[in-house]
């Protein structure tokens, strides 16, 4: 690796550390194609720059953060959403049996013979015990005892919390608000939730996002069912990339605020791209036309 400045390198890697930046520069190994398997190699490729290194790192934090900007609103406005359809069937809907469905109440896991709504239940009571908000505090003092009804208790919900009632609701209810989102099913609309989450997790820790595969597939609409999004119907790659999850967060934000900056935000981030002769921004799924699409233009 050519560096230009030790003392400059030294100081990134006392601030950074050495197996964080190692991520970003894992493309720049050599690698070996024998009888179809490939090995990546200790070696750096030539003219492998420390510089160029530092330069994906402070992109990568730009990413992050435009990411957890949207994330942020899907997150409040699925919440509102999930709060409002539940709440239809009454303030404890979200403890109620008959409100969920029946797998999330009843089906059991297999190591630990506590189903999935029990499961969710200790962990909304947990956030509510510990909480030190105001809000919590006035409840507790004038309803001692008392479990909090679901329009105050999904105000501690964070996305997986969330995201996993979603998951538990019964059919028509997931429906209901994949519908206001314009998703076009609730299956859908469950791993796009999953797949958001995880997301947001690598973001809120400061792990590495760009060209991190999805450990979660997210579901893809057919060109017919969300046409924006038919571009990259058929490839996995970009659906499982940056590229596909920044779609997917585009299309929901659109249900949210159509005049938004966020996209136009976004697409100045990634033309931030550090410029490079091994880098590139398809191998994150971006098609080379992305910007003129109807999602993007």
């Amino acid at each position: 690796m050519v560096i230009s400045d030790d003392a400059l390198a030294e100081s990134y890697l006392n601030k950074i550390g050495y197996y964080r930046l190692s991520g970003y520069w894992y493309p720049h190994r050599q690698s070996n194609h024998v009888a179809g398997v490939t090995s990546v190699l200790d070696a750096f490729r030539n003219d492998t720059k420390f510089s160029e290194i530092v330069d994906l790192y402070v992109f990568d934090k730009k990413l992050r953060i435009i990411f957890l900007d949207v994330i942020e609103r899907i997150e409040i406005a699925l919440r509102v959403q999930i709060t409002l359809q539940l709440g239809k069937s009454g303030g404890d809907a979200h403890r109620n049996s008959s409100a969920l469905h029946p797998n999330f109440v009843y089906r059991t896991n297999p190591n630990t013979g506590v189903s999935q709504h029990k499961e969710w239940l200790a962990r909304n009571d947990v956030a509510f015990d510990r909480s030190k908000e105001e809000f919590v505090k006035h409840f507790k003092k004038k309803y001692a005892g008392e479990h909090p009804p679901i329009w105050i208790a999904s105000e501690l919900w964070d996305f997986g919390t969330m995201s996993m009632l979603y998951a538990g609701m019964r059919k028509p209810d997931q429906t209901a608000v994949a519908a206001i989102f314009n998703v076009p099913s609730f299956k859908i609309m469950q791993t796009w939730l999953r797949s958001i989450n995880v997301t947001r997790n690598i973001c809120a820790h400061h792990s590495r996002l760009w060209n991190k595969p999805s450990v979660v597939q997210p579901k893809w609409p057919s060109p017919a069912e969300i046409p924006d999004l038919g571009h990259i119907a058929g490839d996995i790659n970009a659906q499982t990339r940056v590229y596909g999850l920044a779609c997917l967060c585009a299309h929901l934000l659109r249900s949210i605020n159509p005049t938004s900056s966020w996209m136009a935000r976004f697409k100045d981030t990634i033309a931030s791209f550090p410029k490079s002769a091994i880098l590139s921004l398809s191998s994150a799924g971006f098609p080379s036309d992305w910007e003129e699409t109807n999602l993007w233009s």
